[in-house]
C-alpha cells in the first residue's frame, strides 16, 4: 500500500528529504545542493536522496504515493510544469553575485520529477511556509494570512479566503522585490533600479551593510541592545521600512494575521514594537484588526513546509495532536 510521503526542501546552499507515514517523519537525508551538470542534475539528486530515504526507512520508493517540494525561486512554467529560475541556482542568467559552476537558465523541476512519482506538488518556500503555519502553527483557525520570512532575503506566502495565492507562474508574493520608494526620474524603461525595493534596504544583509559594511547582522542587534545609538538608527529604519512594506499588504489583501519567521526575527522582540508603531500608524480603516505572531515551526518548516503541501486531510489532526516532527530523526 502507497502510504509514504516525500518532502522535499530546496536551497541555495542545501537539499534536504524527507520520508514520512502516518505514524510521522520515517527517515531524513541532507546534501549540499548539486549545481554542476545539465539542467537536470537537481531533480536526479532529489530523486536519488528520495530513494536513499526510503531505503533508510526500510520502505521501496514504490510505496512513495505523493512528493511534495518547497524551494527558492522564481518559477516558470513551461509545457504546463513548473521550473525554476532561482538566480541562486542559474549560472546562465548571470544574475548571481557569486559565480556558479553552470549554464543553466531554467532546471525543470516539475516534469522531471513527475516523470517519476505519480504526484508532485511544488511551491516557492515562503507559500508552503504558510501552508504549514496555517495546518500546524501559528496560523491554525485563520483564512486571511500572509507568512513573511525576514532573513538574508525577504519574501511571503499568504492565503486569501483560505486559498493560497499562486499566480500565473505560482510566484505570488515576493515580497522583497516591491519598491519602497524611487528617489530618482529613473523608470523601469531605464533600467530601473532593485535598490529601491524592499530586501535591499530591509533583510539582514542591508542591516549589516548599512550599520558598517563589515559587522554581522546579529552583532548590529547585540550592540542595539547594548545603546548603541547608530545601531538602533539603522535597525529603526529597517523596521519603518518593512512595516511600510506590510501596510501595502495589507490594504490590497486585507488579511488579518501576519506571521514572521526568518533569522531576523529572532530578535523579534526588538523588532515588533518598532514594526507595530509604524504599521498602526497607516488608515485605520486597514490595519486595525491586523495581529502579529512569531513564526511558530521555525525550527521544523524544512520538514514540514513540503510536507504539508501532500499531507492527506486525514493525517492532520493526528498529527497536531502529537507533534511528530518534534521527534524526527536528525
Amino acid at each position: 500500500m502507497k502510504d509514504y510521503l516525500a518532502a522535499v526542501d530546496v536551497g541555495g546552499t542545501k537539499v534536504s528529504v524527507s520520508v514520512s507515514n502516518r505514524e510521522g517523519i520515517a527517515a531524513k537525508r541532507r546534501e549540499p545542493t548539486c549545481k554542476q551538470g545539465d539542467e537536470t542534475a537537481l531533480p536526479m539528486q532529489i530523486d536519488s536522496m528520495i530513494r536513499g530515504a526510503c531505503n533508510d526507512a526500510g520502505v521501496s520508493v514504490d510505496d512513495v504515493s505523493a512528493v511534495g517540494v518547497s524551494t527558492c525561486s522564481p518559477f516558470d512554467r513551461r509545457a504546463g510544469r513548473l521550473g525554476l529560475t532561482a538566480p541562486n541556482l542559474c549560472g546562465g542568467l548571470g544574475w548571481s553575485p557569486v559565480p556558479l559552476p553552470n549554464d543553466w537558465e531554467f532546471i525543470p523541476l516539475e516534469s522531471e520529477l513527475a516523470a517519476r512519482y505519480a504526484s508532485v506538488s511544488i511551491g516557492n518556500d515562503c507559500a508552503t511556509a504558510a501552508v504549514a503555519e496555517r495546518t500546524f502553527g501559528a496560523g491554525r483557525g485563520f483564512d486571511d494570512l500572509v507568512y513573511v520570512t525576514w532573513s538574508t532575503g525577504i519574501g511571503a506566502g499568504a492565503f486569501v479566503d483560505g486559498r493560497l495565492l499562486g499566480g500565473k507562474h505560482s510566484n505570488a508574493m515576493h515580497l522583497g522585490h516591491i519598491p519602497l520608494h524611487i528617489d530618482t526620474e529613473e523608470s523601469y524603461l531605464d533600467g530601473w533600479r532593485e535598490a529601491t525595493n524592499l530586501e535591499p534596504n530591509a533583510a539582514g544583509p542591508a542591516i549589516a551593510r548599512a550599520y558598517d559594511g563589515s559587522s554581522n547582522t546579529r552583532e548590529v542587534f547585540r550592540r542595539y541592545r547594548s545603546g548603541d545609538e547608530r545601531a538602533r538608527s539603522v535597525v529603526t529604519r529597517a523596521a519603518k521600512q518593512f512595516a511600510r512594506a506590510l501596510v501595502t499588504v495589507t490594504t490590497l489583501l486585507d488579511n488579518r494575521l501576519f506571521i514572521i519567521g526568518g533569522s531576523v526575527s529572532n530578535d523579534w522582540d526588538v523588532l515588533e514594537p518598532l514594526v507595530s508603531r509604524e504599521f498602526y500608524a497607516a488608515n485605520p480603516f486597514f490595519v486595525q484588526d491586523v495581529e502579529f505572531r512569531k513564526c511558530a515551526l521555525e525550527n521544523y518548516l524544512g520538514d514540514l513546509a513540503g510536507l504539508s503541501l501532500v499531507m492527506p486531510e486525514s493525517w492532520i489532526h493526528e498529527w497536531r495532536e502529537r507533534k511528530p516532527w518534534e521527534r524526527a530523526p536528525g
